[in-house]
């Protein structure tokens, strides 16, 4: 198993390298929202890492666009989701391809391991400095956001305002993603 994610995790380099910084974030973000919720952090890291594994199947041009995307392009984007579960189904990673395929469902029903690598994948975007097509929010502003949407257990949210704090921020609260 740690052979095929060190390859995926090559692959996501080599194709896009903020990609695999995403990744790697939402990983740690995971992780220490587990770890707050008494969960096994190995595993959520790991889903974390993998969570976006179906970028690998769309096209360079696409990802790396800074301006608002079209109805085909967003149709496309929107498979990822699809695509990185059958990949990991057929890598023999089958017990991260449902976080996989759910992780950008917004309905108040998604199973907890969704939820936990959802928030994290929701609010590492929110913060991120490398969106360039929107500004980036506030540590504070992004968990906000977060409690609006109305469709993650409470638990979870509040393990991530923990999370977050345990992770370096900068002044400005920005999320940074390291550790």
């Amino acid at each position: 198993m740690l052979k095929t994610i060190e390859m995926l995790l090559q692959d996501m380099s080599e194709k896009n390298a903020t990609l695999l910084t995403h990744s790697l974030n939402v990983a740690k973000l995971s992780m220490v929202i587990a770890r707050n919720m008494g969960m096994d952090e190995e595993f959520y890291y790991t889903a974390g890492l993998l969570h976006d594994v179906g970028k690998l199947l769309v096209p360079n041009a696409l990802l790396d666009k800074s301006i608002a995307i079209g109805k085909e392009e967003l149709e496309i984007l929107r498979n990822h989701s699809k695509w990185g579960a059958e990949l990991l189904k057929l890598l023999g990673l089958e017990q991260f391809s449902t976080i996989t395929l759910l992780h950008h469902q917004d309905t108040a029903d998604l199973p907890l391991s969704v939820q936990i690598v959802s928030v994290a994948d929701k609010f590492e975007a929110m913060t991120s400095l490398w969106r360039q097509y929107r500004k980036a929010m506030t540590a504070k502003e992004a968990i906000d956001e977060l409690w609006k949407m109305q469709i993650f257990q409470s638990t979870v949210i509040e393990a991530l305002a923990i999370a977050q704090t345990e992770l370096i921020t900068d002044k400005k609260g920005q999320f940074q993603g390291g550790i």
